[in-house]
């Protein structure tokens, strides 16, 4: 009997597991048309999950994440709004209910043609009369081998002819029925990415990439395929009162095999050591070498006070919002952490993050915030040695508010030893090799850290900057352009983007772009266009400078004036920019930034970077491709 289903201009042919969209084959996975098909047998029924769990993926450990995704994919297909649906509605955290009118057709499928069974006798007796040895062994090996894939299916084993080196773990789901801890499954996705991370053999897509895959609709196999990793691990966090349950699976990601799946469960107070051992179990089951010390900081654990470890979490999720108020509000998290556990080392870290970022904003005095960074920082590496997180973000304090480069090269280098891992680290360390002319080194760095981290924001357009420095101008533009393809708003890209293009003489496209900033009006437009050298553009950074009610940056004034040929200015604010710490992570390119090029010949500029302490120019550093100013 051939069963077809239709509704709207859509067609399931059942028989022939096919789904057409006006007469034309969508493409569409498996389970998610097995999916469609188990709703639309049941019209108007609301069907839980479970059912839908069971009558699709069979008795395999799944979690809601996959029905959800897969009900994504459906939605994709049938392009549709979850919002406002025509086909598939949603009863939260119930189950699904097919709502289109729908029209069932069922047929006589035609008979198959009657073999010619003698014919077929013949044909076995000619194959088997000098080869019934070999035919034999041949349909033995073949009838094992078709088990072998059947156990190892079953099994959840592996089937992979090369073992699994990358993997993305796709950001947990909150199932505790209450949107407000959200935070806790996103804590706990940073968690395990971080403890996997500390696999040397492993390359693990770092937690800001992973979060935007959070809610995908894309098939593993197309995730798998943009973030270039063999496995992906997904899963879900339930908490109830201080219990908490953490179901994780990791499958093989081209295939849409699932390898392996187990659920923990404990209290909240041994949360940490739940993490490690999915972790654990993760690295266990992808077989890949792990170094003794790498075991052994997998097996590490303590217990945590459950307040002061949601404290903490609620600090790292106010992070992601990067405003100097939020940063305000981890700092404030951070701070209630310790004062609930006074053992927690990741939390002294925080404290130092958010001190430095907030000195970085200036909405903290730089010596305040720097002497607070200091002290948690040594707190941190005081409770836990190992810690590469603390190695980490000293080395950023030592490098950006010190200038103590070989300590910055130190930290750097324990860091990345500790968790190579870290596209922060990477990055990091990228900035300190560029600033002091090591340019390649620093571009290696800057590839690993895109690689572990490829749809970072800050990470993409790091490296537009570092190429700019290197007068790589093209190869910027094209990063920067790139960039902004991730996020058309994103300020930091956006000002590169028109420097970018102005530097190039491409004054109409670098307009265009400082437009779309939000505080670059016409008269900034016009000071910029002065500043790159457009022809009969004199006198707007004078203009626009007396515009601004506060001073602006020293940093970027001694840039600018620079620019423009006025040396003996440019000169004076660069030393106001030495005594104020102005643009206190910027001094540190000095001399390689291409708005100083032309104090080069000039013998002050030397002695102002001997005399500061910060990098030298390098020996074969040139100006590269010319700026537009004559």
């Amino acid at each position: 009997m051939a069963l077809r289903y239709r509704f709207d201009d859509v067609e399931i042919d059942v028989s022939g597991f096919r789904l057409y969209r006006g007469g034309i084959a969508l493409a569409v996975e498996p389970k998610a048309l097995n999916l469609l098909i188990a709703l639309v047998a049941n019209p108007e029924r609301l069907v839980g999950r479970q059912e839908l769990i069971t009558a699709v993926w069979g008795d395999a450990f799944v979690t809601d994440h996959v029905l959800n995704r897969a009900i994504g994919q459906l939605r994709k297909v049938l392009d549709e709004d979850s919002k406002a649906p025509r086909y598939i509605e949603t009863v939260p955290t119930l189950g699904y209910r097919f709502i289109a009118k729908i029209q069932v057709e069922r047929s006589e499928e035609p008979k198959p043609a009657k073999p010619d069974t003698a014919a077929v006798v013949r044909a076995s007796t000619r194959l088997v009369s000098g080869r019934r040895a070999i035919g034999v062994a041949l349909g033995l090996l073949i009838v094992l081998g078709a088990v072998a894939s059947w156990m190892r299916q079953g099994s959840g084993i592996s089937s992979r002819q090369t073992p699994i080196r990358s993997l993305a773990v796709l950001p947990l789901e909150n199932f505790s029925g209450d949107s407000s801890q959200d935070y806790l499954a996103d804590g706990m996705t940073d968690e395990l990415i971080t403890g996997l991370g500390q696999i040397s053999a492993l390359r693990v897509i770092s937690y800001t990439t992973a979060l935007q895959y959070r809610n995908a609709h894309e098939s593993l196999p197309q995730i798998a395929k943009e973030l270039n990793v063999d496995a992906v691990v997904e899963g879900s966090v339930v908490r109830s009162g201080d219990r908490i349950r953490i179901a994780a699976q990791l499958f093989d990601a081209p295939d849409d095999r699932q390898i392996w799946a187990h659920s923990y469960e404990g209290d909240l107070k041994g949360v940490l050591g739940l993490q490690n051992q999915v972790a654990s179990a993760v690295a266990e089951r992808i077989r890949i070498g792990i170094t003794p010390n790498e075991r052994t900081q997998l097996a590490a654990t303590r217990q945590v006070n459950p307040r002061a470890y949601e404290a903490f979490l609620k600090g790292e999720s106010s992070e992601e919002q990067n405003t100097p108020e939020t940063w305000r509000k981890a700092l404030s998290y951070y701070q209630e952490t310790v004062q609930l556990d006074p053992n927690f080392a990741r939390a002294y870290v925080g404290i130092a993050r958010s001190e430095n970022y907030l000195n970085g904003w200036g909405v903290v005095p730089a010596g305040e915030a720097t002497a607070a960074a200091d002290a948690a920082n040594a707190k941190a590496l005081a409770l836990d040695p190992e810690s590469a997180e603390a190695y980490n973000e000293r080395a950023w304090t030592l490098m950006f508010f010190h200038w103590d480069f070989p300590g910055t090269e130190r930290d750097f280098h324990r860091a990345l030893e500790l968790d190579p891992g870290s596209s922060d680290a990477h990055d990091g360390f990228a900035d300190y090799l560029v600033a002091t002319g090591r340019f390649e080194e620093g571009f290696r760095e800057l590839k690993r850290a895109l690689d572990l981290d490829p749809l970072s924001l800050v990470v993409n357009t790091d490296y537009c900057r570092m190429l700019r420095y290197a007068h790589r101008y093209d190869e910027a533009l094209k990063q920067c352009v790139a960039t902004l393809k991730l996020d058309p708003g994103y300020t930091y890209a956006l000002n590169l983007t028109s420097h970018l293009y102005a530097a190039k003489g491409d004054f109409a496209d670098a307009n265009k772009i400082a437009a779309e900033i939000s505080d670059c009006n016409a008269s900034c437009i016009a000071m910029m266009d002065e500043i790159h050298g457009a022809a009969g553009v004199k006198g707007a950074y004078d203009t626009w400078l007396k515009t601004q009610k506060g001073q602006p940056d020293a940093y970027f004034l001694a840039g600018a004036l620079a620019e423009l040929g006025r040396k003996d200015e440019a000169f004076a604010w660069l030393e106001k920019a030495y005594e104020q710490r102005a643009g206190g992570n910027q001094l540190i390119y000095v001399a390689i930034d291409p708005s100083f090029d032309r104090l080069h010949a000039d013998p002050r500029f030397d002695a102002f970077l001997s005399r500061t302490g910060l990098p030298a120019r390098p020996h074969d550093y040139g100006a590269g491709e010319p700026q537009r100013n004559p």
